[in-house]
């Protein structure tokens, strides 16, 4: 019995470690969000997804994410400017690779669309967590580091985490409730310090 237990809880742990870490289509695709549920990498492509039966189709061309149901056709992110803004202060803009994708923050059983993109030098990372409610989209967090050198975000369960690669600084926000709480390893107060 303890033998069987001891087995059990190996495999929990490895599971649990697994999530966090890349698999063979994230080193392919060359993602720099780990643990999306389903997502695409680049500057043009698509997706498609549902939301409590409604279906979505992506589109990522030349800096710019739209969103259509149907024949409704949304564009979410233009050129650094993040349309279902939830913060009065200017994003700066990004123009390197996107990651769009789908992933449950909320716990709920109902994905959340994500927007994520990393500047040309590969040092900042802005992400916009988007959910679909009352038929329009609206912003839950917009999380990133653009100040310092950070390269991924990783994503498990409610958290999303960013690593200074510099400092060895870990920066989390998890969605509590609400919204996304921040918490810093270092002495950063405000995630608004990392813009």
């Amino acid at each position: 019995m303890k033998k069987i237990a001891l087995t059990l809880l190996s495999v929990l742990v490895a599971a649990v470690c697994s999530a966090q870490l890349r698999t063979g289509s994230d080193i392919d695709s060359k993602t720099f969000v780990v643990g999306l549920d389903n997502y695409i990498v680049g500057e043009a492509g698509g997706l498609g997804f549902s939301i409590k039966n409604n279906t979505f189709k992506v589109e990522v061309l030349d800096g710019t994410v739209s969103v259509a149901k149907g024949s409704q056709k949304v564009v979410l992110y233009k050129n650094g400017l993040q349309v279902p803004a939830a913060y009065d202060y200017s994003m700066p803009v990004l123009k390197g690779d996107f990651v769009v994708g789908v992933h449950d923050f909320t716990d709920d059983a109902v994905p959340e669309f994500v927007i994520a993109v990393r500047d040309e030098s590969g040092s900042g990372i802005i992400a916009f967590i988007l959910q679909y409610k009352d038929g329009k989209w609206i912003s839950i967090g917009e999380i990133g580091a653009v100040k310092g050198n950070v390269n991924e975000i990783r994503v498990f369960r409610q958290t999303l985490t960013i690593k200074n690669q510099k400092t060895g600084a870990l920066y989390k926000w998890t969605y509590k409730k609400n919204g996304f709480l921040f918490q810093a390893s270092d002495k950063t107060a405000s995630a608004a310090n990392l813009l």
